[in-house]
């Protein structure tokens, strides 16, 4: 998936500013797309040279201007067209960093590779913590009868992360008794 893409999904909402988008990118959807923003802004510039979204400057008393972008017509054709055609492979295909240290770890302590599970643990377990607020995030959000039809299929993220969470905390658990057993036979 490309930024592009997501930032047209967002602004199918309606308009927005660069700061707007970044907030939305960072949460609710942070957990699973992940975005800094001057990427976003360089990939707005790019989608408004494409002609994909236009942007106009909103004055405010008090406070600098606000650049707002908002789909045009061609942008949301192309957003529904990305939308409408998923891929042949849908479980993307990662590098995890973690996952290949963990296949060469017969090179260092059992404690090392120990304290780094119990650290991944810990990250995934805060991660719950985010993935709660997302849920009341939803909740609130379904409130507004713009986003109540929207709140379902962000409810079917949300699930999913919530199980692989699960699976990664008890993936963990079980490498940890695991590691326990083999240093107890040394």
């Amino acid at each position: 998936m490309s930024l592009g893409n997501a930032l047209l999904g967002l602004l199918s909402h309606g308009p927005m500013t660069g700061y707007d988008l970044k907030k939305l990118l960072d949460h609710p959807i942070g957990f699973f797309w992940v975005a800094q923003m001057s990427q976003i802004y360089r990939e707005l510039n790019k989608m408004e040279e494409k002609g994909l979204v236009k942007s106009a400057i909103v004055a405010q008393e008090k406070r600098p201007d606000r650049k707002v972008y908002q789909l045009t017509k061609g942008g949301k054709e192309t957003f529904l067209s990305w939308l409408n055609k998923f891929p042949d492979q849908l479980n993307e295909a990662s590098r995890n960093q973690f996952l290949m240290r963990i296949f060469f770890s017969s090179k260092i302590k059992l404690d090392e590779l120990a304290f780094e599970i119990k650290r991944y643990k810990k990250e995934i377990e805060e991660e719950l913590e985010c993935l709660n607020e997302v849920e009341q995030w939803i909740k609130d959000y379904s409130q507004e009868k713009k986003f109540k039809e929207d709140a379902f299929y962000w409810n079917l993220i949300v699930k999913k992360e919530y199980k692989s969470i699960a699976a990664g905390i008890e993936w963990a658990d079980e490498c940890l008794q695991l590691i326990e057993q083999k240093k107890r036979k040394k």
